[in-house]
């Protein structure tokens, strides 16, 4: 059995055109902050990019739509509401595929600016969940089931971008949604 190598180079490319195109969507929509930068509260990103049988998702939202604030852990009950969030994003279990395409987690990477060790005054905080994934049938691969109710309830709508081999689309998911279909 042979597996296609992913392009780094396309998938990193894709990645950053799909961002690009989001922050230029929702420059109008976004809710500033004097001290803070400029995020959106309520709304996340997610970026899908399959080549061949890999992919990648990149997840990103306002630490204040997981668990309620975007400062530094102030006591034990704050810094428990940031482990159970890395947890929970680590586990994985809050996206899925149709399960004819046959797609498993390989690899795992989330960070937050509220596991960051700061030197200056804080600043808006973010959860970046990026997963690695193989799809032993992606040819099957026709929709995205999102379950974030219970890890992040603070999230009303997710724009979802994706390149799937080349074709690209992007669809927003709402609350209430149970997956977005790629067309």
């Amino acid at each position: 059995m042979t597996s296609k190598i992913v392009n780094t180079k396309t998938i990193l490319s894709g990645l950053f055109l799909a961002s690009s195109l989001f922050a230029a969507a929702t420059s109008a929509q976004e809710h500033h902050h004097e001290e803070h930068g400029s995020h959106t509260h309520g709304q996340a990103t997610l970026t899908f990019v399959l080549e061949g049988n890999e992919a990648e998702l990149a997840f990103a939202t306002p630490t204040a739509n997981l668990v309620g604030f975007e400062h530094q852990a102030k006591d034990d009950t704050q810094r428990q509401l940031v482990q159970k969030m890395i947890a929970d994003f680590t586990a994985a279990t809050w996206f899925s595929f149709d399960a004819q395409a046959h797609c498993t987690v390989t690899g795992t990477d989330i960070s937050s600016d509220l596991t960051a060790e700061r030197t200056t005054k804080p600043q808006h905080a973010d959860l970046n969940a990026n997963y690695t994934l193989v799809c032993q049938n992606p040819a099957r691969l026709q929709s995205l089931t999102l379950d974030l109710a219970t890890i992040a309830a603070g999230v009303e709508k997710v724009t979802v971008q994706w390149i799937l081999n080349g074709e690209q689309g992007a669809a927003d998911w709402v609350q209430g949604n149970e997956g977005v279909q790629f067309k």
